[in-house]
């Protein structure tokens, strides 16, 4: 299986209005010493998954996902599938296929499981 690319970072942002995880081919915490013109100009690759909270108990929550590697939609009646490994995370949806080289420690390996299964249920679904 062909990897889109390899994650250096991945970024679990779990807060009162929304959960996002992104998987970057560069430090994105560098970002912050990085002037705006270097940060429009990159050529990062990544993949964002995320989900935002209602404001409205009778509002639905919204899913969002986004990719510097295809040029696709996730409605928010699409379920993903995901198979997590130690060398690799892949996501299908709508036939596109997606494949990360990982690099994780054991416990950014459980804590992105415990994500995806807690805070992504309704969307994903992890192949094992």
């Amino acid at each position: 299986m062909k990897m889109n690319f390899k994650c250096e970072e991945l970024l679990i942002e779990d807060e009162e209005l929304g959960c996002t995880i992104t998987f970057s081919d560069t430090k994105i915490s560098e970002d912050k010493f990085k002037t705006a013109e270097e940060i429009m100009n990159s050529e990062e690759k990544y993949l964002l998954i995320q989900r935002t909270y209602p404001d409205d108990e009778y509002d639905l929550d919204n899913y969002y996902l986004e990719s510097s590697e295809i040029d696709t939609q996730f409605d928010s009646d699409s379920i993903m599938t995901v198979t997590i490994e130690h060398e690799k995370f892949e996501i299908n949806w709508f036939g596109v296929h997606l494949g990360i080289g990982l690099s994780l420690t054991e416990k950014e390996i459980i804590t992105l499981q415990e994500i995806l299964k807690t805070r992504f249920k309704d969307r994903i679904k992890i192949i094992k």
